[in-house]
């Protein structure tokens, strides 16, 4: 499995969609892209910005399932229902004034123990939370492949 350049993200969001309202369930459909190619993800959450995060988680979960090699699809599940991530911290804050400010959004994401932070900006705040979200997923790769790495050698479940 081969490494990450230094200071280049390993994933990063094409594009998204998100669709939301009073009366109607948010949905969020992101394309998100790896060293692996994209992978297209949608998923309903309470607001924008969770169907965006879980969009994101399911999108990452595949992709980085590609790389158990030789480990079949039950393996693979096994291994993703014992691990998670989570939000730990959630910041989001107008930065300049005006029609046109932008927002910042500043997260802690948890994997298994270990903690990445991340800032998203733009005018936009559900994109400005993704790529706070995204930056602190690419911090967390390391860990989650050497999570993966371990998984594998002692050939499957724990």
């Amino acid at each position: 499995m081969s490494e990450a350049k230094p200071g280049v993200p390993e994933y990063r969001v094409f594009d998204f969609v998100i669709t939301t309202g009073n009366t109607i369930k948010s949905t969020a459909t992101i394309t998100l892209g790896g060293k692996l190619g994209k992978t297209v993800k949608t998923r309903y959450g309470d607001g924008p910005i969770d169907a965006a995060y879980d969009a994101i988680n399911k999108a990452l979960l595949i992709d980085l399932s590609r790389s158990f090699e030789g480990a079949g699809e039950a393996e693979i599940k096994e291994f993703w229902r014992t691990r998670n991530f989570e939000l730990t911290r959630f910041d989001i804050r107008a930065v300049t004034e005006g029609k046109d400010s932008l927002g910042e959004t500043d997260v802690t994401l948890r994997y298994e123990g270990t903690s990445a932070d991340g800032t998203g900006l733009d005018n936009d705040i559900i994109y400005s939370a993704i790529k706070a979200y995204i930056s602190a997923v690419n911090e967390l790769v390391p860990a989650i492949r050497a999570d993966i790495a371990a998984y594998c050698e002692k050939g499957g479940a724990e």
